[in-house]
């Protein structure tokens, strides 16, 4: 027997995304639209429609979205394909090749039990060591599923030694603690995940630039301080355990000895990691780009082969870096064919309430994300629909479009139910599965109402830096 191609409910999704472009091309279009502009509607809400019914995996239909606007002669291919060339894109390159090489080194994990080993090995001590380790290392890693690949089994093996039974209060515990921090504090900094770089993409061209390392720890830090503490008062009311238990004396430190001493590979990722940091802080200083500072530190640990040929070619996660590409150029193609003026002319005077009013748009964007959720399995595509569509009534409003994208680019990450988050089911196989998914399902509406305190928290800050 072989395998169906499709499901019965993608084939639905399949038609009712062909039908609805196939609306947009015969219906002539409204005052203040060109037809190629009707054209590339159509096409954007077909490959919306395949990505809510997974039809494809989501770069796929990326692919299609960009091949059929130049297909249909709605813009070149240059164009279409333009966000290949950009900045974008050649700092994910290069920072997942370097994420990928400080996991194989062993470095990452060494950087990890150092932190674990300074706190006391009691429930509230590993809770603590966990939170504070993965913003830690954050910012130097851009993969969540990297960091999490590492620290979920740990998170496992210190319960086992706790004495804590899987699927018990204080697993829930460690788990949460790990997750929290390792899984969806990535935003705190702009080389924590690569949806951060993804987001600045779909930001007008203009805008794009001005986001160096530090601009954005400075628009965003209060939002990680909230996330940090909220989660740690959170994890403690939820899933402290009834007995104190704790690790054997010694038992993280020695761990750490295990390892022994740094390899020549792990020098060398050391070396690259810090200097990448150094740049990457002062950009505003030297003017050297982040997207130049990662490719030679790809460079360094390519031709050292701290990063190999073969890990080159099978540990980076090329469909996202093909996916993230293309949704960057969308942006651009809207402004091109006049979607993005027709779309802050024909309805700014509806949404104006909700731009009008910072505190309503961080909380209703927060609620029609995460209810969105429900219907979009791809976290980027919601992100790429939600800030395009933000953007020009931002704009309109006074508003830098950068607070709509951060806010869709935190929410975003939600797991209120176990298939929204795919970085939440790698996490839960790595840990053994160590807790029950509606455990950790309560935290997913704590992280919401964190999105929230953080992004109004941030409001004083944005004002700083005149963003409002």
């Amino acid at each position: 027997m072989t395998e169906k191609l499709f499901t019965p409910k993608q084939i639905i999704f399949g038609i009712i995304g062909i039908i609805v472009a196939a609306i947009f091309f015969i219906v002539e279009p409204p005052k203040g639209l060109s037809i190629e502009g009707m054209k590339c509607l159509g096409i954007f809400l077909m490959a919306i429609v395949w990505w809510m019914g997974d039809v494809f995996p989501d770069y796929i239909t990326a692919f299609w979205l960009l091949t059929l606007l130049v297909v249909f002669k709605i813009v070149p291919l240059e164009m279409s394909f333009s966000a290949y060339s950009g900045g974008v894109i050649w700092i994910v390159i290069p920072a997942l090749a370097i994420g990928v090489a400080l996991s194989k080194s062993g470095l990452l994990q060494r950087i990890v039990l150092k932190i674990l080993s300074k706190f006391k090995g009691t429930f509230n001590g590993q809770v603590k060591a966990f939170l504070l380790a993965g913003n830690i290392i954050g910012p130097l890693i851009p993969s969540a599923t990297a960091k999490v690949a590492i620290a979920a089994p740990l998170a496992r093996t210190y319960s086992d030694t706790m004495g804590f039974k899987p699927k018990s209060k204080g697993a829930a515990g460690l788990f949460s603690s790990m997750w929290m921090s390792f899984g969806v504090a990535g935003p705190f900094f702009l080389t924590g995940t690569t949806m951060c770089f993804t987001m600045i993409g779909l930001l007008p061209k203009e805008s794009q630039g001005a986001w160096t390392w530090l601009h954005w720890f400075a628009a965003v830090w209060p939002w990680g301080v909230v996330l940090l503490i909220g989660s740690y008062f959170a994890i403690r009311l939820f899933y402290t355990p009834d007995d104190q238990i704790e690790l054997p004396e010694g038992y993280i430190a020695n761990q750490y000895k295990e390892l022994g001493q740094m390899t020549r590979n792990e020098k060398i990722a050391a070396f690259v990691l810090a200097g990448c940091l150094v740049l990457w802080v002062t950009e505003s200083i030297h003017g050297i780009s982040a997207a130049l500072v990662a490719l030679l530190g790809m460079s360094v640990l390519l031709g050292t082969k701290v990063l190999d040929r073969q890990s080159f070619r099978s540990n980076i996660a090329w469909d996202t870096v093909v996916f993230i590409a293309a949704n960057t150029g969308i942006a651009g193609v809207f402004k091109a064919v006049g979607i993005t003026k027709w779309f802050s002319a024909s309805y700014g005077v509806y949404v104006e309430p909700l731009f009008s009013n910072i505190v309503v748009l961080i909380v209703a964007s927060v609620i029609i994300i995460s209810i969105l959720r429900f219907i979009f399995v791809s976290q980027t595509a919601l992100m790429t629909v939600y800030v395009v569509a933000a953007t020009p009534f931002a704009l309109a409003a006074g508003i830098d479009p950068f607070i709509p994208g951060i806010i869709a680019l935190v929410t975003v990450n939600v797991w209120n139910v176990f298939y929204h988050n795919v970085t939440f089911i790698t996490t839960h196989a790595a840990s053994g599965e160590m807790v029950e998914y509606k455990q950790l399902q309560k935290m997913s509406y704590v992280y919401m109402v964190l999105c929230i305190v953080g992004m109004l928290c941030c409001i004083p800050v944005w004002k700083m830096l005149g963003m409002l």
